[in-house]
């Protein structure tokens, strides 16, 4: 079967000149005039590759991008322009374009873009199925990378618990790789075949979580329409991970403390009926539970329950050995995913990395490395081309002054929350943190951040 091109372009000369020359080359060739056209042409026929025009009549560019990836991931786009801009360029590539042409352009030019985007497009497709096998091989393929001697102790326990049925709780700051770990845990256990059902409970109302955990029956509150299926039924045979759990009401550890004990629940509006399950329980929580036990904000036997197995991920700044093999892991990536000749850092940025605190962890440095690949002209990523948004920028630290973090750390929090009259919210937003990480950091150290706002 021929490979499918779809191509998207208000002017028909230039539509026409386009299909002619992929007719000739061998492709199965799809036409659309307008945005609509296409987008009804994406949901009734098999596409590999779409050539776009961004500046159409009714739609976007990006919009048919967008409905492409929505319909298969695997469709590579390509875009046309005769308004090519950075932020175009940027936002294309963001959103998974495979390539850019700008107008006027040689037809062999675009050619080679779509052979080269249908070669990519089998990669891709390659690489998910060899990714989901990684998956359940990662502790011995060395899927995530641990240089330091902390987390190659976290990988061997891992390696130990995840064939077993034990509850894992898994505790770490922000950014550290909880939710990695935990996927780690289910593709190494025996249920690797069943469902993996992941829940941010922070991210939800307490009556919205008991739904989406739960279930409901249809009626069961007001714009209850139907029948809901929870998460935890989702996951029979499976693992649910329960991120965040630190944030759940009290209502909602009394469930889950049930599910532990009894593998069963009710759906909200059920009249007493029982749903039996067989899930696996994995939780994560960047709070102290002993601390929220203590102060009576969380059930102490529910964390008894979920504390069978407890693995704390250190901060990034506890794991100056896996800094640096994570920052060329994440170049690596971001090179081939932006289709960019960057193969290192200069001398001055390896300097930088190794010096910051990276304060947001694995994903601030995931998201800095992201960012200096994409807007990088060169084959070596500069210092300068390194952004550090954490608490402190500038403040750096070596090896040997990882003792002296929390003084660091106190001083910019209290220099925050002095500038903002004790206010958490604006304090995290000068220090470019999310305002859990804030108040998480502030009940570690037990500032008083009451006394801020009264002077």
């Amino acid at each position: 079967m021929a490979d499918r091109i779809l191509i998207v372009e208000d002017n028909e000369a230039l539509r026409v000149g386009i299909r002619l020359a992929l007719d000739d080359a061998g492709y199965a060739v799809q036409e659309a005039s307008s945005g609509e056209e296409a987008i009804r042409k994406l949901e009734t026929e098999p596409c590999h590759v779409v050539v776009t025009d961004i500046r159409l009549g009714d739609l976007s560019g990006v919009d048919i991008l967008k409905k492409a990836k929505e319909v298969n991931s695997e469709i590579e786009v390509i875009l046309m322009t005769a308004y090519a801009t950075v932020e175009t360029a940027v936002q294309a590539l963001r959103l998974g374009a495979y390539d850019y042409i700008q107008k006027p352009f040689e037809i062999e030019h675009l050619l080679h873009r779509v052979r080269t985007a249908l070669r990519m497009g089998r990669m891709r497709g390659e690489l998910e199925f060899y990714r989901k096998v990684e998956y359940r091989n990662a502790l011995d393929e060395g899927a995530l990378i641990a240089e330091s001697r902390g987390m190659k102790e976290i990988l061997a326990v891992i390696k130990k618990v995840a064939p077993t049925p034990a509850t894992v709780l898994v505790t770490g700051e922000t950014g550290t790789g909880k939710e990695l770990l935990a996927t780690l845990i289910h593709f190494g256990s025996p249920r690797a075949k069943g469902p993996f059902v992941k829940v941010n409970c922070a991210a939800l109302h307490e009556n919205l979580l008991e739904s989406e955990l739960f279930g409901h029956e249809r009626g069961a509150f007001t714009g209850a329409e139907k029948l809901r299926i929870g998460r935890f039924e989702q996951a029979d045979k499976g693992t649910i991970f329960l991120d965040e759990i630190g944030d759940m009401s009290s209502t909602t550890q009394a469930k889950v403390l049930r599910v532990l004990q009894e593998q069963e629940f009710e759906r909200l509006g059920s009249s007493g009926r029982s749903v039996k399950v067989d899930v696996r329980v994995v939780t994560a929580t960047n709070k102290d539970l002993r601390v929220e036990v203590k102060e009576g904000r969380f059930r102490q036997d529910l964390y008894f329950r979920l504390n069978v197995v407890n693995l704390r991920i250190p901060p990034l700044r506890e794991r100056m050995d896996d800094i640096l093999p994570l920052a060329r892991f994440f170049l690596d990536r971001y090179a081939v995913d932006f289709k960019k000749k960057v193969s290192g850092f200069s001398p001055e940025a390896i300097e930088k990395i190794r010096r910051y605190a990276w304060p947001g962890n694995v994903r601030e440095l995931q998201n800095s490395i992201e960012r200096a690949v994409l807007l990088s002209d060169d084959e070596i990523i500069s210092a300068n081309s390194l952004t550090q948004e954490g608490r402190v920028e500038g403040e750096a630290v070596t090896a040997g002054d990882t003792m002296n973090i929390e003084e660091l750390e106190r001083g910019a929090i209290q220099r925050a929350l002095s500038a903002t009259n004790g206010i958490q919210k604006e304090a995290a937003k000068l220090l470019g943190v999310s305002p859990r990480v804030l108040n998480y950091k502030i009940a570690e150290m037990k500032i008083d951040w009451k006394s801020f706002r009264e002077r």
